[in-house]
């Protein structure tokens, strides 16, 4: 038997709970919508109730931006602009201190529509550096301290709202999705160095894509990058960008992340439907009833959609009139609703790998979170659907209260609740299961579009003024 001394028994003591502590807190949400986009927390002790004055561990001004916050050993990571700087932010979780900033100038000017802008897309980290993308500089990659690795321009862009997809990094790989109105690719980024280590062309769709891709480990076989697009939700494989597998016709302007449960994943958009070509009648100069590039140029998002209108629907004389327009957009219809899929897919799983579909009354922008067995879905007025994650029974439907908000931030878990802030700030707080029921709603004082991160037992939530910590 081993003697220690009552100082060796303290010293003993300390050294056990610090190492059981760190594994308590070892947990990272190092992109968007956490552990690959799934938007589940393994933290307990959540709060349930916060608000401005109420639970606040800490709380800091957040400067301009959309994009969400990711935390890794310790450090959260958000993006932020100011006139033509464009700044990563690096800030000790646990406190809010600022450890550093750092801020590059716009080199050029991007083409982005509300509630889209410079700092959109969401940083991403593998624990060793950190990469953020500016649509309007390019792709940088930093060391945990702040130091600047590397720099690669992708650009210019050609997209109708601006590049929303958020960056993605594994296994020394980072990538970028860039669904736009023409030019369309994906590239993967040497995360050591910066150099491009491949880059495949994709398909171009009438609206562009705006989703972020997640991961797909099979059992057997190479990982994959799961990508939803316009045209055609994709497996790729990671190391190489070859084309393992596609399904196409369930998505047609995806914005939502695609999510992944074991073998299969869920994709989630609102139905496509036609538009009315007289949306268009204010920008008909001549009133010919048709619009051309040169009547829409004072509307650069309008102008691009008519030219890839023009393009692949029309005949090419950069004028579009109603029968262009509406085989143009005749093309999205009963494309999107939620969908779930068999990622075990070779070649064109179209008719094959399908599991089952429900169309009615899906989410625009928000991403679906599958937890404990079910699928959630918030959409726009606060109605919160669940749904069996094996058939895609609906379980239940209901409006959270109080009602009417615009969702854009997407939906995040952990500890059994459902947590679902709209765009006014309204920060609904759900018990998960098959008799979901709303426990409470939280106003947060001002706007908020991003999505939040948990970590720790705690809720980061930015908002459009400030970057708040909350602790139960």
């Amino acid at each position: 038997m081993i003697n220690l001394s009552r100082r060796a028994h303290v010293v003993l003591l300390f050294l056990v709970v610090a190492i059981a502590s760190r594994g308590a807190l070892a947990e990272d949400w190092p992109r968007f919508r956490g552990v690959n986009g799934k938007g589940v927390s393994s933290s307990r002790g959540l709060p349930v109730e916060f608000g401005p004055t109420k639970n606040v561990r800490w709380k800091v001004e957040a400067a301009q931006g959309s994009s969400s916050p990711i935390i890794s050993s310790g450090l959260l990571f958000f993006s932020s602009f100011n006139g033509d700087e464009r700044t990563l932010h690096c800030l000790d979780a646990a406190t809010g201190k600022v450890h550093w900033t750092r801020s590059v100038k716009k080199v050029r000017i991007e083409v982005v529509t509300p509630p889209n802008g410079p700092a959109t897309p969401t940083p991403a980290t593998n624990g060793q550096a950190v990469f953020v993308i500016y649509p309007d500089v390019g792709v940088l990659g930093y060391s945990m301290s702040g130091k600047e690795l590397w720099r690669v321009d992708l650009g210019p862009f050609h997209s109708m709202h601006g590049i929303a997809s958020s960056l993605v990094t594994t296994d020394n790989l980072v990538f970028v999705v860039a669904d736009q109105l023409s030019g369309s690719y994906i590239a993967a980024i040497k995360a050591d160095t910066g150099k491009i280590a491949w880059k495949q062309e994709r398909a171009d769709g009438l609206a562009g894509g705006y989703s972020t891709p997640s991961l797909y480990r099979p059992k057997n076989g190479p990982p994959q990058l799961i990508v939803s697009g316009p045209l055609e939700v994709v497996g790729y494989d990671a190391a190489t960008g070859k084309r393992l597998w596609w399904i196409s016709g369930i998505t047609h302007a995806p914005i939502s992340v695609p999510v992944i449960d074991e073998d299969r994943g869920f994709v989630c958009e609102q139905l496509g439907e036609s538009l009315p070509f007289s949306v268009l009648a204010p920008l008909d100069k001549n009133k010919d009833g048709k619009i051309s590039l040169e009547e829409a140029k004072s509307n650069i998002p309008i102008m691009r959609l008519l030219e890839r209108i023009d393009k692949g629907w029309g005949n090419h004389t950069g004028v579009v009139g109603q029968a262009e327009w509406d085989k143009a957009f005749g093309s999205l219809v009963n494309k999107g609703g939620l969908v779930a899929i068999d990622l075990r897919g070779s070649g064109d799983a179209t008719k094959t790998n399908i599991r089952w579909s429900y169309q009615k009354g899906m989410s625009s922008i928000p991403s679906a979170i599958v937890y404990d067995g079910l699928v959630y879905v918030i959409k726009d007025g606060g109605i919160l659907s669940a749904f069996e994650a094996d058939t895609g029974e609906l379980v239940r439907q209901a409006r959270l209260q109080p009602a009417g908000g615009v969702y854009d931030a997407s939906l995040v878990a952990g500890d059994g609740v459902i947590y679902a802030v709209d765009s006014d700030g309204k920060m609904s707080v759900v018990k998960a299961g098959r008799d979901w029921k709303q426990v409470k709603s939280n106003e947060l004082g001002d706007g908020c579009v991003a999505t939040p991160a948990i970590c720790d037992g705690r809720l980061y939530v930015r908002t459009t003024k400030f970057l708040y910590c909350f602790g139960a």
